[in-house]
């Protein structure tokens, strides 16, 4: 039977404070408590609430990867979020995935770094729900051989990857695979995936409105054995609102894909099910952000880099602040990029600029590394 797998990634920063220049060494609160309450209470109530619902109601495997800053937030400001995500791990649908616990780029600059962070989430998600994880996803698809190596050593039996231009021109993204370290790797189908989490509800778009039998037909019509449907888990009710129908597309899907032969499962079982096709080796890092799919959408600029580089500096400073300041999207509000790419980047920035992102970022490292007394 051909396999569709469901990845979602779930994630919310601690997104700093408007922080000015005038309060280096006279203030030392960062954080936007008052703004990352009102989003994760928003977004618990139009996504994490419903969409979970549906997965138990409609017995819907997935595979999740929930990151530490997205938990410890769940766990104080909308603690009812764990308490589904338990009920809907423990029901045996769905998998857990490790990743960094603070969303970030370690893997590209500091690998022992790297290694910690993911340790720190691994005791997280033990901790909360049982479970040590199998498969890996690094923060936004960040994917490498030498990333591979890495997480190799530390124990993992799958990972996944943005399936990018350059990849699918020798390997379809719908067949499992090796990394060169010896993992299985499966590679998003980002053309299926961003029918739902970008094209939805786009009336221009050619295929709109996209209901549950069209696209489940696609799916099995498509070539190979497995297609991966990864995406920010808030396209269900947050990005995509309810009125769009998605949920009832997510509601319909299950049936329409099986009655054409279409079985919906989870990462580690299509790993484990499907034999591989070979190994894939990409040399230089890929991510599943923006047209250019690399990493441009955090160090395409030179305020990026700076921010980028300074950062590093400050490590000895304040370990956990320093931590949290390293969660991606700190760096990517800042980006500048093409008409496409940067209205996805508006959309997510708290910030009325990419600039005053920068600003508000160098202003706390300073604090950090000269202003605290």
């Amino acid at each position: 039977m051909k396999n569709l797998v469901f990845y979602f990634q779930v994630h919310q920063p601690r997104r700093i404070r408007p922080y000015r220049r005038s309060e280096i060494g006279v203030k030392h609160d960062y954080f936007w408590d008052e703004r990352n309450m009102e989003i994760m209470q928003r977004v618990a109530q139009k996504c994490y609430l419903p969409a979970t619902r549906i997965l138990l109601q409609e017995g819907i495997p997935a595979s999740f990867s929930l990151s530490g800053v997205f938990l410890e937030q769940a766990a104080e400001y909308a603690p009812e979020v764990i308490d589904i995500f338990r009920e809907y791990f423990r029901s045996g649908l769905g998998e857990i995935m490790s990743e960094t616990y603070y969303h970030s780029l370690a893997s590209i600059w500091n690998p022992r770094e790297f290694r910690e962070q993911v340790e720190e989430h691994r005791r997280l998600v033990q901790r909360l729900f049982g479970v040590n994880p199998v498969s890996f996803r690094n923060t936004e698809l960040i994917y490498s051989d030498g990333i591979s190596h890495e997480v190799r050593n530390m124990g993992f039996r799958n990972i996944v990857t943005e399936g990018t231009d350059e990849i699918i021109a020798a390997h379809t993204p719908n067949f499992a695979y090796r990394s060169v370290s010896g993992l299985k790797l499966l590679l998003r189908n980002y053309r299926m995936s961003d029918d739902i989490a970008f094209r939805f509800s786009n009336p221009n778009w050619n295929d709109f409105p996209l209901f549950a039998d069209k696209y489940a037909g696609w799916v099995a019509a498509s070539p190979g054995d497995v297609t991966n449907v990864f995406m920010d888990y808030e396209t269900f009710g947050e990005h995509q609102w309810k009125e769009t129908g998605i949920f009832q597309f997510l509601k319909s899907l299950p049936h329409e894909l099986s009655s054409r032969g279409v079985e919906i499962t989870t990462v580690e079982k299509a790993a484990s099910e499907n034999s591989d096709h070979g190994t894939v080796s990409v040399e230089n890092p890929i991510s599943w952000a923006d047209t250019d799919r690399n990493l441009n959408a955090w160090l395409g600029n030179a305020m990026q880099n700076d921010a980028f580089n300074a950062m590093k500096t400050v490590y000895d400073t304040d370990a956990k602040t320093w931590r949290l300041l390293q969660t991606s999207d700190h760096i990517y509000y800042m980006s500048v990029r093409n008409f496409a790419d940067q209205d996805v980047h508006s959309y997510f920035n708290p910030y009325l600029s990419p600039y005053l992102a920068f600003i508000y970022y160098m202003a706390i490292l300073d604090d950090l590394k000269n202003g605290r007394v």
